[in-house]
Formats: structure tokens, sequence, C-alpha cells
């Protein structure tokens, strides 16, 4: 059995980057591109992603109401030891947000960002090499950001001289009680080369946020692992992981499965 401590992508993104759209108020019934931001909240962003970048945990939870929300279950405290652990294992993380949408609706400034972020972690057994994103809406008042929803998110943990080069068919969500397909595809023939791996599903909460999951690897027959899973009949997200282990690295991928009712 491998036992490995999944990395949530909620804590490696825009979770952190884009809560200062409500420097500003403009009344705006329909959601604009970002080519119609103010210079503000370009400015803005931009000195989050700095705060972030230099990991200035304090700086980034001012921006955060104290009744603030998440949609998986996290408060505030949470997301502060969350990210204070993060940035202890990649002290290099690199972030970097994009504004994909903004409106304003009676009662909050409504923002739609992509981050991407890029980090190692060096520990004593191997390094690992994250690459991450989200895409996700704030919802802000007074300055604060009150309410998050990650719409999509998608990490990978690399590590070795040669990690597996993949991809990931995974539909972004699915309605409750529908089949749906996780492939995870290697991109190199199997050949000679033995190659193990795994798969499994857990619902997106605050618990499974910060305890470990445990790969019972099983040897690929064929080049990759094609799971078939059907969606629970609650509208609760999954994150859908596998890892591949080679001779010479290892990847191991975590995705957001969004159920809808």
């Amino acid at each position: 059995m491998f036992k490995f401590k999944l990395l949530s992508p909620f804590f490696a993104t825009s979770l952190l980057i884009s809560l200062t759209s409500s420097f500003f108020i403009i009344n705006r019934a329909q959601a604009d591109g970002p080519e119609t931001a103010p210079k503000e909240l370009r400015e803005t962003i931009a000195k989050i992603d700095a705060a972030a970048n230099n990991h200035r945990l304090e700086q980034v939870l001012d921006f955060y109401a104290p009744e603030f929300t998440n949609a998986d279950g996290l408060d505030r405290k949470q997301i502060g030891q969350g990210l204070d652990n993060l940035w202890k294992q990649y002290p290099d993380l690199h972030y970097s947000t994009r504004l994909l949408s903004w409106n304003q609706d009676q009662n909050n400034l409504i923002t739609e960002t992509q981050t991407t972020i890029e980090g190692a972690s060096h520990q004593k057994i191997r390094s690992f090499l994250l690459i991450s994103t989200i895409k996700s809406r704030q919802f802000l008042q007074n300055n604060h950001l009150v309410k998050q929803e990650i719409l999509a998110e998608s990490t990978q943990l690399k590590s070795g001289e040669k990690p597996p080069e993949i991809d990931v068919n995974l539909p972004n969500s699915v309605k409750v009680g529908e089949n749906y397909d996780f492939d995870v595809i290697l991109k190199e023939p199997l050949s000679n080369q033995v190659s193990v791996g795994y798969a499994l599903a857990d619902k997106v909460n605050g618990v499974n946020f910060f305890k470990s999951a445990n790969f019972d690897l099983e040897v690929l027959q064929s080049g990759g692992i094609f799971k078939r899973g059907k969606a629970p009949e609650t509208p609760e997200d999954q994150w859908l992981s596998a890892i591949i282990v080679q001779s010479n690295g290892m990847t191991i991928v975590t995705q957001r499965l969004r159920i809808d009712k």
C-alpha cells in the first residue's frame, strides 16, 4: 500500500489571490470581460499575487471577512492553517492570476478568475514539482471576501528523473447519479516498462483537505488508468485522484468533478 498526503488545489491557487475587487463599486448587471476592468482592480490583483508569492499570510487573511464561507466547508482559520502548511512544504510557490470576468449585483461584487501555480518541495526521500490551476468565483462586500465557489481545479505532482507524462479525460461536471469516465492516459507506450497505478474518488469537504490517501498500486495492463464511476445521489463535489509510478518517476493527479442537481 502506498500512502500519500494528497494536496488539494484549493490551497494552492486563487483562493487567496482574487479577493480585492471590491475596493470600488460599479453598477453592472451583466458580467464583463477583463478588458473592461478598472485599473484599480488589475493593480490590486497583482498586489495580492505578490503577497502570496512572498508568503505574507496575515496580509492575505486581512482580505477575508470573519464570516467567510466556502462551499467546501472551510472557514477563515482553516484556510490560514492550510496555507501556512502548504508554504512550509513548498517554499518557492509562484502564483499568477488572470481575471476572466467581473460584475456587480445588488449586494456583491463578483469576479471569476483563473490562477496557475508552480513550485517544488524537497523532502528527505524525494522532491516534488507541483503544477496547479483553479477557476473560481468570488463574492465581495465592503472590501472583504465573504463567499467563494470553486468552478474547476486540477493539480499534478511530479517526482523523479522522468515522471510519466499523462493526459486526463474527466468531465468538468455531471448530474447526480450520472455515470462518468475517468481516464488517465500515458502519452508514451508502456513497451517493456512496468507501470503501476491506482485511482480513487473522494468527496470534497473540509475534513478531506487534511487527510492522507491510500493507494493500493496495481500493475497496469494498458496505457493508463481507465475507470468508470457514478456520481453520488446528492450534489457533493468529488476529487478524482490517480497515481502512476514507473522506474524513473511518478505522477499524481487530482481533479475536481462538480456534481450538479
